[in-house]
C-alpha cells in the first residue's frame, strides 16, 4: 500500500497449511476501486488488486465451483 491509497479489511480468512488470505476494498489515488486480494504463505505474499468486473468474475467462478463440491 502506498501513501495514495486508503484501505479498508472486508474479511480475513484462515487457509489450509499455514496459509491466509485477505480482502480489502481499496481506493487508489485519483479513486479507482479494487478488491486487494492478499495471500501469504510463511514469508510469502502475493497480492492480487481486481476492477469491479473481475472481482464478479472470480466470485462467480467461485461460487460455482463451491456448489459443485459440496
Amino acid at each position: 500500500m502506498t501513501d495514495n491509497e486508503e484501505a479498508v479489511l472486508i474479511k480475513e480468512f484462515e487457509l489450509p497449511y499455514l496459509k491466509s488470505a485477505t480482502l480489502k476494498d481499496v481506493t487508489l489515488f485519483g479513486g479507482m476501486k479494487v478488491l486487494r486480494m492478499t495471500f501469504r504463505e510463511r514469508k510469502r505474499f502475493t497480492i492480487i488488486d481486481l476492477d469491479p468486473n473481475t472481482a464478479t468474475e472470480f466470485a462467480e467462478s467461485l461460487l460455482a465451483w463451491a456448489e459443485e463440491n459440496k
